[in-house]
């Protein structure tokens, strides 16, 4: 009787237990996602880490959520296979939650991770996809915050397939929506997300400017980057990221020792805070000063840098084609035919690969967007009002020449009919003061 009374006490004590560790996580659940969404941009392995902590819970929205975490923060890792399977373990979490309001706003969660995760490996159309239907999730349950989320990452992805000036009108669009809805947003929140926009607006018009390299646009760019960095005292990624491009200015700019200054800074912010992309770019940007400068050497050092982490972790792969491109350049300089020989293959090798994906992916983003229908529509629309103005001209031009006829021919005749008339008052004035001289003859 008492291993019955010590069983039941035990199985009192471990359920409790247990529905006290699942009370727990519950209550630590929203102080969770604000801490992964508080280092996104600081730190990938800090961010994964509260999202496994999160994994732990036996609840399917907590599960949800972290494994769509996970998921993109191992696709930044460049853990390719594991993000797709932690995805896929997310998505099928939602599918046992009963549908709810809970459900679509995990659902949108989810879907911003995995939209994320394939704008990482360069699936711009299908990131676009992702976003474009959290975006009508979150519309149904009135939720403009993740709707400014997913518009942001929307403009991300017009940016990288070359929407410019798409991408420009989108992030200036969110802004305006986040002043309609300040109330919406804690102090923090607002400046996260304009630092993040603001980021997006210097990143967009940095790239048109590369592509028109029109020198103005410069003054552009700084602009928004400086904002960026203002209000981002509080998100190391976006400072770091933001200085990263006022020293492409500086350099573009010609002043080499401010950008090589800069550049340095962002390889400090980097190392200490794990962030892969950015120490890629930066690295790479330093050996371009040291290759003009023609300090190849030291160049290629960090040229090296820079694909080594391309090759560890799959983070920039446009980045490590020019790097290496250079490299094959320096090489050829050296007069070291077998090394520059070895570097332009990697570059030719995956240049058509990589051109031929980015060309079809804006294909795949722009039917999706309608940006080509609505492009070619907007151009017959201008030549067909082209064309109509130039006939309204024409037939304005032909009414009023055939007015100034009418009238000139009406005037004409009526001058035409006036000569005999005046000719009949003449021949009758002559013919009064003939009679009154022969009157005044006869007198």
């Amino acid at each position: 009787m008492k291993q019955v009374y010590f069983f039941l006490f035990f199985f009192v004590l471990t359920t409790a237990f247990a529905q006290q560790k699942n009370t727990v996580i519950e209550d630590d659940y929203e102080i969770l996602k604000e801490k992964i969404r508080l280092y996104f941009n600081a730190s990938n392995d800090r961010s994964m880490m509260y999202a496994e902590q999160m994994a732990k819970s036996s609840n399917y929205e907590h599960l949800a959520f972290a494994n769509g975490a996970i998921s993109f923060f191992l696709q930044r890792n460049g853990e390719v296979e594991k993000s797709k399977e932690k995805y896929k373990i997310a998505l099928a979490y939602l599918d046992k939650m009963p549908d709810s309001k809970i459900k679509k706003r995990v659902t949108a969660d989810v879907y911003n991770y995995g939209g994320l995760a394939e704008w990482y490996r360069g699936n711009h159309s299908s990131a676009l996809e992702i976003y474009e239907a959290g975006i009508k999730l979150s519309s149904q349950i009135g939720d403009i915050k993740q709707i400014v989320k997913f518009k942001a990452n929307i403009a991300l992805v017009n940016e990288s397939v070359g929407n410019y000036q798409l991408s420009i009108k989108n992030s200036k669009d969110i802004l305006n929506l986040i002043d309609q809805n300040k109330g919406l947003f804690s102090e923090t929140e607002i400046l996260n997300r304009r630092s993040n926009i603001n980021m997006g607006l210097g990143s967009a018009y940095e790239a048109y400017f590369v592509d028109k390299d029109r020198i103005e646009i410069l003054d552009s760019v700084a602009y928004f980057y400086k904002n960026a960095i203002k209000y981002a005292d509080n998100f190391p990624y976006l400072k770091a990221s933001s200085k990263l491009s006022l020293g492409n200015i500086a350099l573009w700019k010609k002043d080499d020792k401010t950008a090589e200054k800069i550049y340095y800074e962002v390889i400090n912010l980097g190392l200490k805070n794990r962030q892969l992309d950015l120490l890629t770019v930066a690295y790479y940007n330093l050996g371009g000063i040291y290759r003009m400068n023609k300090k190849y050497n030291k160049a290629l050092s960090f040229y090296k840098k820079s694909d080594s982490i391309e090759i560890l972790h799959h983070v920039d792969e446009l980045t490590y084609l020019r790097s290496n491109c250079y490299q094959a350049i320096i090489y050829n300089e050296l007069n070291m035919p077998k090394l520059a020989h070895k570097h332009s293959r990697v570059y030719l090798d995956k240049l058509d690969i990589f051109e031929s994906k980015l060309r079809e992916e804006r294909l795949k983003v722009n039917y999706k967007q309608g940006t080509d229908d609505l492009t070619a529509e907007m151009l017959s629309i201008e030549k067909k009002y082209q064309q109509d103005l130039f006939l309204t001209r024409a037939f304005n031009v032909f009414y009023v020449l055939l007015l100034a006829g009418i009238v000139f021919f009406l005037v004409k005749n009526r001058r035409a009919k006036n000569i005999p008339r005046k000719n009949m008052i003449s021949l009758l004035e002559e013919s009064k003061d003939e009679k009154e001289r022969i009157d005044r003859t006869e007198d």
